[in-house]
């Protein structure tokens, strides 16, 4: 398994559990560690998730990108 870091913004109106399961729904792939910080009306973070590989984590950029309301910063993709 290797380790990735997303950075990630997303309004208040969408929880964090909508993110998580979003995020777990993505087969091969599990939340490391998920550090959210409240500004204003959105809410900025980082994600660290385990993927099983580089498709499984290109799986999990493209979901995410596909729900208008989550903007992610340019993914980085190498391991950390």
């Amino acid at each position: 398994m290797r380790t990735y870091q997303l950075k990630l913004t997303y309004p208040e109106t969408l929880s964090v559990h909508h993110i998580t399961t979003l995020v777990e729904s993505v087969k091969g792939v599990k939340i490391q560690r998920l550090n959210i910080i409240g500004r204003g009306r959105e809410f900025v973070g980082v994600l660290v998730v385990e993927a099983a590989g580089l498709l499984h984590y290109d799986s999990l950029v493209e979901r995410l990108r596909s729900r208008q309301e989550v903007l992610l910063d340019e993914p980085e993709v190498t391991a950390l």
